[in-house]
């Protein structure tokens, strides 16, 4: 019995420690993930964060967002909306300068999860003051019945309309119908309830074509002062180009600075079933843009990828894209995945520093992270540790799921890793798309304070956003 008992003690602290091998063997490798907080409440989501910490202590960083519809919000985005219910004779209205010609004007209207309420939506030319203005015949109006809930009510003359000044009133509400408003107010805007001028702005936007594009993502912005306890606004950042092949979405940013240029990369595709994506890149002197995306040749215009998919169609295809740039050379990293043993694997390719045109000239170097046997894996954010003189790169796994974790991997060279960590303690159940900070050129300082996010939630789509201090 004693003999039984002590091997069992020994047999207990063996797997013991095998279990945690992996977790301990290099504790200078291995980060801590610390207590965190969330920096995002859904809403609907801000996913796949690229994190710059800057030299004076300040901290960037980008995030896919829900999209919406092209056009020149009459809004400011980043403020808190409400929904403003109509009934009765109640009327919504707001005057809105144009600076541009336009088509059409749209307002989002909810209905609290019902389809049997009725609006009318009328456009006036401005004339001095509300009341001035409504007494006159209006440019275009046009009644709804039967929308559905947050629906986009759109009117217009089917004429392009010139600059100018304008009012668009809502009116003759029926059931359970209303109108989504901003907190704050939008420049050369001014909203009205029953009349009378209001505090904020409706949910409205203009249009520059004969119809209407709706996208699924776009780049969201902010910033911290204080290791990433506040944040400014969001601000939409970038969008996609209309009536171009990444028109439908831009998401999964992967940002770095050099040369006196942000570059961002994104997911885009062509395809209405989001499959079959490329990577694109664009570039900006400034963080929140605007930006220049990649048209193949050079910088502006038509976007083009960087990364061109071939594979089968039906499976993700090319994207997710982070950069290093490492001993004057551009690590250019991506999301491979089309099926079979080249399903959920990260590729790279490289190219000069200093080649303003380096898209045009990448080197191309296969797979540098094959994560087909770790299930629900999604895309690596790659970093440099100097001190390490080592590239280092986390994902999730398991992701969207109760047991969701992050795995570390490890490279001497860039372009092959090996699985050395894994991250459990600490982290929010149901995540996904994690990125880590690093420096302008995606190099890890174990020095300073360093943080990882990531976006959780168990409802597909709405997903809060947790931000972890990390301790080296």
């Amino acid at each position: 019995m004693k003999h039984t008992f002590y091997n069992f003690i020994i047999i207990t602290l063996l797997i013991t420690a095998c279990k945690h091998t992996i977790e301990i063997s290099n504790p200078k490798e291995i980060p801590v993930v610390m207590p965190g907080w969330d920096i995002y409440i859904a809403g609907n989501y801000r996913y796949g964060p690229s994190i710059i910490l800057n030299d004076d202590g300040s901290i960037d960083a980008w995030f896919a967002a829900a999209g919406g519809t092209q056009g020149k919000y009459l809004y400011p985005d980043s403020s808190v909306k409400t929904a403003v219910q109509l009934s009765g004779n109640m009327t919504a209205a707001q005057m809105f300068t144009a600076t541009e010609s336009f088509y059409s004007v749209g307002i989002l209207c909810p209905t609290w999860g019902t389809t049997n309420g009725g609006l009318t939506l009328s456009l006036y030319q401005w004339n001095s003051d509300y009341n001035t203005t409504i007494f006159k015949s209006p440019i275009a109006t046009k009644i709804f019945t039967g929308f559905a809930d947050n629906s986009l009510l759109m009117v217009s003359n089917n004429n392009l309309l010139p600059a100018g000044e304008y009012l668009w009133v809502l009116s003759q509400p029926q059931n359970t119908v209303g109108v989504w408003k901003y907190s704050e107010n939008e420049s050369g805007a001014q909203s009205y309830l029953n009349g009378l001028p209001i505090i904020g702005s409706y949910a409205a936007s203009l249009f520059f074509n004969n119809g209407i594009a709706s996208f699924w993502d776009q780049i969201a912005y902010r910033r911290s002062t204080d290791g990433g306890k506040t944040w400014t606004n969001d601000q939409m950042v970038l969008k996609p180009t209309m009536g171009s092949r990444d028109q439908l979405s831009v998401c999964d940013p992967g940002v770095a600075n050099w040369g006196g240029f942000y570059y961002l990369g994104y997911t885009s595709t062509e395809n209405p079933n989001g499959t079959n994506n490329q990577a694109y890149i664009c570039r900006s002197t400034s963080p929140n843009g605007p930006w220049e995306k990649w048209n193949g040749s050079g910088w502006g215009g038509n976007p083009q990828p960087i990364i061109s998919y071939t594979g089968d169609s039906t499976h993700f295809g090319a994207g997710e894209p982070c950069m290093v740039v490492h001993d004057s050379t551009i690590f250019f990293y991506y999301t491979w995945d089309a099926g079979g043993t080249d399903a959920v694997t990260t590729r790279v390719a490289t190219a000069d520093e200093n080649d303003e045109n380096w898209p045009a000239h990448l080197t191309f170097h296969g797979t540098a992270i094959n994560k087909t046997d770790i299930s629900g894996s999604d895309h690596s954010d790659v970093k440099y540790r100097d001190d390490l003189k080592k590239f280092q790169a986390i994902n999730a796994a398991s992701r969207l799921t109760p047991n969701s974790y992050i795995v570390l991997w490890e490279s001497s060279d860039g372009f092959s890793f090996t699985k050395i960590g894994e991250f459990h303690d600490q982290l929010k159940p149901y995540l996904h798309n994690c990125g880590w900070s690093g420096d302008a050129k995606g190099n890890i300082d174990p020095s300073k304070k360093q943080y990882i996010s990531y976006a959780y939630g168990s409802i597909w789509g709405v997903w809060n956003t947790f931000w972890q201090p990390l301790e080296y």
